[in-house]
């Protein structure tokens, strides 16, 4: 909900609607799952707050800090899995190979919205929502398919893992380039995020929809 009241420019309702949740999750106790999300919701509303010139209290500011720290954790992390695969190594030239793999990034549906929010410009091609966006990615992996690629792989992109590996190789994140190499470097390292497509028909969807493929972007009106 604060990520659509912020892309709505509803900065003001968005720290409301934060500092409503904050205060609920108070409330409600020391459960691990609610101090989870009230961290989440603090670190949301110290990037609201600064952007309407709102000064940062303590809870923000130690709320930013464990943000920041764990974010640097998972670029260190990164980093020491990017060193096999610089430039030169096969993670880069699959690509001169006769066979080829299909290798096609796509943002998670909870960061949809976000990616675009971030970077308009370089994404403008995404569309507008989720659907759209999901057919677009079906007709990037079938045209590698009718290309003749050995497989097609989906790669299942986080916008904080993303914003990681940009980091760590000093990267710029809005660049189309650095998400193409985010992406092999994922079909390299990041097996957990890889998935062959199609999926079987009776599969899980792979847009995140919950749906089975068959009955989501499988459906033969979809194609």
């Amino acid at each position: 909900m604060t990520e659509m009241l912020s892309d709505a420019g509803q900065d003001h309702l968005a720290l409301d609607w934060c500092q409503a949740g904050v205060d609920r999750a108070v409330e409600a106790g020391d459960d691990p799952g609610v101090e989870e999300r009230r961290h989440a919701l603090l670190v949301s509303r110290s990037y609201l707050r600064e952007r309407l010139g709102v000064e940062l209290d303590e809870d923000d500011l130690a709320a930013r800090g464990e943000a920041d720290s764990s974010l640097a954790q998972l670029a260190a992390t990164i980093r020491e899995t990017l060193e096999p695969f610089q430039p030169g190594s096969d993670v880069y030239s699959a690509r001169d190979e006769e066979a080829f793999d299909g290798i096609v990034l796509r943002w998670v549906r909870a960061d949809f919205r976000a990616v675009r929010s971030r970077w308009p410009e370089s994404t403008n091609t995404y569309g507008d929502n989720y659907e759209t966006y999901a057919g677009r990615i079906q007709q990037e992996a079938r045209l590698y398919e009718q290309s003749g690629a050995t497989r097609v792989r989906l790669i299942s992109g986080s916008l904080a893992d993303y914003e990681a590996y940009a980091k760590a190789q000093q990267r710029d994140p809005a660049a189309p380039s650095t998400r193409r190499d985010y992406g092999e470097w994922c079909a390299k390292a990041r097996p957990d995020r890889v998935r062959l497509w199609p999926p079987e028909r009776n599969e899980a969807c792979w847009c995140d929809s919950g749906r089975k493929y068959k009955k989501c972007c499988g459906a033969p009106a979809r194609n």
